[in-house]
C-alpha cells in the first residue's frame, strides 16, 4: 500500500476520520443486512470513479461480511445500488 500524500493525510485527518466517527456512532447496525454491528464505511462511488471520500452521501455503514461481499461481486452490488459507476 502507498504511503499517502501530505495533502492526502490532512484531509484523512481533518474529515475522513471524524466523519467515520461520527457515521459509525449514527448507524451502528449495517445499511445492508440489517444484522450485525457496522465496522467499515464504504464508498459507493470510489475515488477512482469520481467519488468523494468526505461525501456523507457517496458513504454506507456496513458490517464486514457485507462490505467483503460487495467488493467480491461489484456487478451485483451495483445492481443492488451498493456501488455507482463514473457517470452515476
Amino acid at each position: 500500500m502507498r504511503n499517502r500524500s501530505k495533502k492526502r493525510q490532512e484531509l484523512y485527518s481533518k474529515e475522513r476520520i471524524p466523519l467515520v466517527i461520527k457515521l459509525l456512532k449514527q448507524y451502528p447496525i449495517c445499511q445492508r443486512c440489517s444484522q450485525q454491528r457496522s465496522v467499515d464505511v464504504h464508498e459507493k462511488k470510489t475515488r477512482a470513479r469520481g467519488g468523494s471520500i468526505t461525501d456523507e452521501t457517496n458513504l454506507v455503514c456496513l458490517c464486514r461480511p457485507c462490505h467483503d461481499l460487495i467488493t467480491r461481486d461489484p456487478a451485483e452490488a451495483h445492481k443492488r445500488g451498493w456501488v455507482l459507476h463514473s457517470w452515476e
